[in-house]
């Protein structure tokens, strides 16, 4: 094994033959090297560096690859797709902002290099997910940009409320994405510079309350019998039947199916909380001839290069699935772990139950369901009823 460095293995966004790519740049070393393969990645001597295909699927391939190894920098490749993404929005809403939004932010000095290195370094150690690593590395990279001439330790209380209120007034962002410079923000301050009183007063958004979209039983039947191929199949009921989230989903090992007590384990869920939920007899049946057919060594879905199957792959899936079942509904992925809930409060199942299956840690988050429920809201009478009209 590579012995830890200071230089860190730099991901860059790359076009190699007309496909967007990852780069992955790093001194000569063959373990780097060694993990490098192991994540797909192939040796371009045009570009001089080793390169794999720009997915979820690579790029989580990569960040295993070298946990533990050598610390990963993704902010050139997460800045370079923000970046894209935002120009894409705006050139669709008006050529002149498209203009103004193609300028490049400006660079970062070297006390904010050297800050958002030591707060990419106390997440990993923390564990957080490589997704929210690079959320909050994002997030306060832009807040740094937003003083260019500061550095972190002199950037106050009321620079942090001046860049809040920009966000809400001149950007307009949503209240999650606020939420989100907020938390990158106060982790900082708090955990990395050690000065949480100069965080401890800055405002959240107002929590939004918004009901989530539930299918009813006979869509999501529909949904499930207009999947023809077995391993896509597998994977909606699995979601259907046990409430996972899209990212357990994708993380489940073969060990992670007991049969004989019908239950799946979830390992390192939301929170790193592992759990326990339940499986149909149906999805048994269908899951033992995939496992006939398919016969998997590691990750229940693992995707071409062998790593687990990607999000977009799944989301896609759900997406042929339900267009050709008909269902015009909203309706995401995640709509069928909202609907196994909403199913089980209908069926008689205690919300205590409900909530250990989900793995939700508060009560609160679980009875959002009972403001869904068409059962419980059925047997209410409208007052207007009773009106001799």
């Amino acid at each position: 094994m590579a012995e830890k460095t200071d230089t860190p293995v730099r991901l860059e966004p790359l076009v190699h033959r007309d496909q967007r790519c990852i780069a992955l740049r790093f001194p000569y070393d063959l373990a780097l090297i060694a993990a490098a393969r192991t994540a797909g990645a192939r040796w371009s001597r045009t570009h001089g560096c080793w390169y794999t295909p720009n997915d979820p699927e690579h790029l989580r391939a990569i960040f295993q690859a070298f946990k533990g190894l050598r610390w990963v920098d993704g902010s050139a490749l997460f800045q370079a797709t923000d970046r894209a993404t935002r120009t894409r929005s705006t050139e669709a809403r008006s050529p002149r902002s498209a203009s103004k939004s193609m300028a490049s932010p400006k660079p970062l000095n070297a006390a904010q290099e050297q800050a958002l290195e030591a707060m990419r370094r106390k997440l990993e150690v923390a564990r957080y997910s490589p997704r929210t690593v690079a959320t909050y590395l994002s997030a306060t990279r832009k807040f740094f940009q937003f003083f260019p001439d500061k550095e972190p330790k002199e950037i106050r209380t009321q620079d942090i409320e001046d860049y809040q209120h920009h966000l809400a007034s001149e950007k307009r962002v949503s209240n999650s994405t606020l939420n989100q410079v907020v938390n990158a923000v106060r982790f900082y301050y708090k955990d990395v510079l050690g000065e949480p009183a100069r965080v401890t007063f800055i405002e959240r958004p107002r929590k939004e309350r918004r009901l989530p979209n539930v299918l009813s039983e006979e869509e999501v039947a529909a949904i499930l019998r207009a999947v023809e191929n077995r391993k896509h199949r597998c994977i909606l009921m699995l979601i259907y039947s046990a409430g996972l989230r899209l990212g357990e989903l994708t993380a489940l090992r073969v060990s992670d199916i007991i049969p004989e007590r019908k239950q799946v384990v979830v390992r390192g869920g939301k929170g790193k909380k592992d759990r326990v939920s339940l499986l149909s007899e149906k999805v048994l049946a269908e899951l033992d001839l995939y496992l006939k057919e398919y016969q998997p060594k590691d990750f229940l879905f693992a995707g071409q290069q062998g790593g687990p199957y990607s999000d977009t792959s799944v989301q896609a899936i759900f997406k042929r699935a339900k267009a050709r079942a008909g269902i015009t509904a909203p309706a995401t992925v995640h709509t069928l772990r909202h609907s196994f809930a909403t199913h089980l409060l209908e069926k008689g199942t205690d919300l205590r139950y409900i909530q250990t299956l989900l793995g939700h840690g508060s009560s609160k988050t679980t009875e959002i369901y009972t403001h869904v429920s068409t059962k419980a809201l059925g047997k209410i009478r409208s007052p207007l009823d009773d009106l001799d009209l």
